[in-house]
Formats: structure tokens, C-alpha cells, sequence
């Protein structure tokens, strides 16, 4: 019998963790839980009456604990772990998501404590990514946190950005929106010795420009418009380029360009119109359309209006069909006809799956100033309260206020740009 250290120590130490045993129940009454740690640890090799004690007390053999192993084929192994992330592919383009994430934890599970640390990247941000197609964003976050802590992401600014910035949207959408600017701030810091054109840097700036925007820091994301402006100039045509226009836009029309504001988001849709996003179509085209309806030419919004009703057919989903009658809503009440307004109230479900809390607060606005234009008191207070708090609830602490405002008011000042109308990406 021959006793190799540590592997023989490492095997003891497998099995006892595996029966949920303490280094005291393995240890019994003629040995010490010290001792065994010694062995555990390769600084001990025991004589063959304690092996034998030990494996009695495992339930295993002599033979299983001190058979030398032999190292896996590394190639065999690598090929093995592809082939599971290529699996996992599969499945994610079917839209099989409980697939993929078993897959992918797969591939983990065989792939941790190896040398094959791109592959176990890969497959730790793919199933990052899948975890978001869940309704629990807990484990989505917890799983991009890991990726920012791991030696790879931090050795390469590029994946950190695609990691933070992953992070930052997750936050922002959940209403945390204090810590979707953190990070963002931090996806930005890190690309900041990127050269200009590089996607990375340009997401980063666009998440961080939106996150202030919700928030409510316009000034802030006035110079971040003017710098990702600059920005747009080397990227390709694509997403990409055509969110960084749309982040641009925003903060434009915050500042009191309404006109270059929808030019940017003209430009943008444009832009975006050749790619396969459909949905990011129809976010950027509902976008658009909303700011238009609110202060844009009131022919252009119509036409508008009337191809995001097109858009809506093609995405069909129950936040589509909200939005669209919340887009139905303004443009009723821009055309002054407030029982329209509250016809196209009743297709409104602000508490429906899907929404963002901003979201949610937005639609309950939308809601309020129907029925203020309708001339019903008690439900113009009551859902401009919700709205008020909904914002409170997602961090939005200034949109909250302009809800406060314009509900003591008694309507809105429509000199003033009207920040509930600015949706970025």
C-alpha cells in the first residue's frame, strides 16, 4: 500500500465533506481532530492501522483512498468543457433558458479549480446572462458580482466594463438607482484608458449618463451628453451607436433642446432600423414617440404614433400593449380630447410583470393627468401620489418632486421641459 501526500489527504478530505462530517466524528476516540487535519492538510502520512480506521469510518476501501490518481487529459478536458458551452449556446438560441442554466452550471461544476479559466469565464458571464431571463434578480446580481471579483475580469478592462455595465442595468432597472450610477461610474473608470471607439467605453458612458438622468442629476448629465457626443463620432453604425445617441438625446432635451433632442433620436432609429434587435427597436421607437407627442410638431408625433402602433403589433407582448396605450393616452391629450385620454386609461396595467419601477411611475403619471384632464379630483390625487411614491420607492427622488409639484400646481408648465417624457436606454 502506498500513501501519497497530499492527494491521499485531499481524497479523505473530499469523502468526509461529502457525508457532512466533522474532522471530530472522522477522528473518533484513538485519534485527534488535529491529527486528522495534519493528514488532510499532506503533513502527516498515516501508518496502515489508521488508514484502515479511516476508511472503516468512510465507508470506503483502503484501495479508493490511496490509489494514485492520474492527471486528466488536459486537451480531452478542455474539449469536453467546449462542447458543454456549445450545448448551452444551442439551448439559449431556442430560448430554452432552464436548459441553458443547468448547462452552464455544468460546465462550472467541471471547470472550477481547473486551468481553463477562459472557458469558466465564458461560461460564468453566459450564465450571468441567462439568470436574467428569470424573474429573480437576486441570483442575476449575486452571479455578475462574482465575475467582477474574478482574477480574469479584473486583469482585463474590457470584460470589467462588459460586467459593470451589465450590473449597472440590472440596478437601474430594479429601482436602485443610487447603486446602478456607482457602478456605471465604475464601468467608466475602467475604460477610460480605452481607445475611442471601443464599444465598452461607449456603453459605459451611456449607462452612467441614463442612471443620472432617472436620478435626477440633469447638470451632471448635460456634460456627460456633450462628452458621449464626442463619443459617437468612431463607433461603428449599430446599437451601440445608435444608444449613445439616444443617451444624448436625452440630456439634451433636459437642458432645453427639444428640436437637436429628437434630430439624435431620428438619427438613432435610423441607425438601428438594420439591426435584428426588435425589441430595442421598439423601446427606442416608444421613446421617440413620447417625447414628440409631448413637445415635438404635433404631425410628426401622429405619424409617429401611428408606426409604433405598427411596432406594437410585431412585438405583441402585455408591456408593449401598456405602453402603447400610456403612447395612445399623450396623444389624445395633446389633441385635447380628454375622453379619448380616458378610454385608452382603461388598456393602462402599471402593476403588470415586466415593468421597471420608473416605468411603473411613469404610467401612473400618464394615468394622473388623464383624469386631471377629465376633471376627476379624487383619482387625479390619488394616482399622482402613487406616482410621486413609485419614484420615491426606484431612487428617483427628483421626479418625485415634479410629481408633487405639478399636482399642487394644478398642471404642468409646459415652458419648462417635462422630464417624466425622457426614456433612455
Amino acid at each position: 500500500m502506498t500513501i501519497e501526500q497530499p492527494a491521499f489527504g485531499q481524497r479523505v478530505r473530499e469523502i468526509r465533506r461529502a457525508q457532512g462530517l466533522s474532522q471530530g466524528d472522522l477522528a473518533g476516540t484513538d485519534l485527534s481532530p488535529s491529527y486528522v487535519s495534519l493528514v488532510e492538510n499532506g503533513r502527516r502520512i498515516p501508518g496502515t492501522k489508521i488508514v484502515r480506521s479511516l476508511a472503516e469510518r468512510l465507508g470506503t476501501t483502503v484501495e479508493a483512498l490511496s490509489t494514485v490518481r492520474r492527471p486528466p487529459d488536459r486537451q480531452a478536458q478542455r474539449l469536453d468543457l467546449v462542447g458543454r458551452l456549445v450545448a448551452a449556446r444551442a439551448s439559449q438560441l431556442t430560448g430554452d433558458w432552464p436548459a441553458a442554466r443547468r448547462q452552464l452550471e455544468a460546465v462550472l461544476a467541471h471547470a472550477d479549480g481547473s486551468d481553463q479559466d477562459p472557458v469558466r469565464w465564458e461560461a460564468r458571464w453566459e450564465l450571468a446572462t441567462v439568470l436574467g431571463r428569470f424573474d429573480d434578480p437576486a441570483p442575476h446580481e449575486a452571479a455578475l458580482r462574482r465575475l467582477l471579483d474574478d482574477p480574469m475580469t479584473r486583469s482585463a478592462p474590457v470584460l470589467y466594463a462588459r460586467v459593470a455595465v451589465e450590473l449597472a442595468h440590472l440596478l437601474r432597472t430594479g429601482g436602485r438607482l443610487s447603486d446602478a450610477v456607482r457602478a456605471a461610474e465604475d464601468a467608466v473608470r475602467v475604460t477610460a484608458g480605452l481607445e475611442p471607439g471601443r464599444p465598452e467605453r461607449a456603453q459605459a458612458h451611456i449607462v452612467l449618463l441614463s442612471a443620472c438622468v432617472d436620478s435626477g442629476e440633469w447638470r451632471r448629465a448635460d456634460e456627460l451628453g456633450a462628452h458621449l457626443r464626442a463619443e459617437v463620432a468612431p463607433l461603428p453604425a449599430g446599437e451601440v451607436r445608435a444608444g449613445a445617441l439616444w443617451a444624448a438625446a436625452g440630456a439634451q432635451y433636459l437642458a432645453g433642446d427639444t428640436d437637436g433632442a429628437l434630430a439624435l433620436l431620428a438619427e438613432a432609429e435610423t441607425l438601428i432600423a438594420s439591426t435584428d434587435g426588435v425589441r430595442q427597436r421598439f423601446r427606442l421607437a416608444r421613446a421617440r414617440t413620447l417625447l414628440a407627442l409631448t413637445a415635438g410638431p404635433l404631425d410628426e408625433a401622429d405619424a409617429l404614433l401611428a408606426r409604433t402602433r405598427q411596432a406594437a403589433a410585431l412585438v405583441d407582448t402585455a408591456s408593449a400593449r401598456t405602453w402603447l396605450a400610456v403612447l395612445e393616452t399623450v396623444g389624445a391629450l395633446r389633441h385635447g380630447d380628454p375622453a379619448g385620454a380616458a378610454a385608452q386609461v382603461a388598456a393602462i396595467d402599471p402593476d403588470m410583470a415586466g415593468l421597471s419601477p420608473l416605468d411603473r411611475a411613469r404610467c401612473l403619471l400618464q394615468v394622473a393627468r388623464a383624469h386631471r384632464a377629465g376633471g376627476r379630483a379624487a383619482e387625479t390625487e390619488e394616482f399622482f401620489k402613487a406616482a410621486a411614491a413609485g419614484y420615491e420607492q426606484a431612487g428617483a427622488f427628483r421626479l418625485a418632486m415634479e410629481s408633487w409639484r405639478e399636482l399642487s400646481a394644478g398642471a404642468r408648465n409646459a415652458a419648462e421641459p417635462d422630464p417624466h417624457a425622457v426614456i433612455l436606454p
